[in-house]
């Protein structure tokens, strides 16, 4: 997985899970108001997505889909039109690890959208993957996002008390 760094703002999540046993790669890019999603050689177009609780609604391709989810420490459990999706963040080796955290593999963000409860490190703090960055709430659930690798933390973004919507930066390492 190559170094997404230099790209910016654009790439929002670079991410790689398990599926069926099978090892995938998820990059989530912003396009103005949308969204650009590839997943490994496919690419998809999303628009008018909207977030309520644990429920996304959104265009991809043209066809609306509506998708309900739960979170646990290490996997997603989806549901999207009926068919039911196990999704768990895939074990990997240092090297790969950059590219787990979302937000161009050096920043943590939530996956919806939050009221920021807790964020127990400050600038220059030396972490180690699992540990915890940031404590959000959403969906009536306190949700621990946690440093996807080893690394110093480089810049927070808010603080606690403050809205924060999905996918943007929390906390980012260096």
């Amino acid at each position: 997985m190559g170094d997404l760094r230099g790209l910016g703002e654009r790439i929002l999540v670079n991410y790689t899970f398990v599926h069926l046993s099978k090892s995938h790669n998820i990059v989530l890019e912003k396009s103005g108001d949308d969204y650009t999603v590839r997943v490994g050689s496919q690419s998809y177009d999303v628009s008018h997505v909207v977030w309520q609780e644990n429920v996304l609604s959104c265009i991809i391709n043209g066809h609306h889909y509506t998708v309900f989810f739960a979170r646990s420490r290490d996997s997603t459990h989806l549901n999207v039109e009926g068919e039911y999706f196990l999704l768990a963040q895939k074990k990997s080796t240092s090297a790969a690890r950059r590219g787990t955290a979302t937000h161009a593999g050096d920043s943590i963000s939530s996956p919806m959208p939050g009221l920021i409860v807790k964020i127990p490190v400050a600038v220059g703090a030396r972490v180690t993957e699992g540990t915890t960055l940031a404590i959000v709430e959403a969906m009536k659930m306190q949700n621990e996002l946690r440093a996807p690798r080893d690394g110093t933390v480089k810049k927070i973004n808010c603080k606690e008390g403050d809205q924060v919507d999905a996918l943007k930066p929390i906390v980012e390492l260096e």
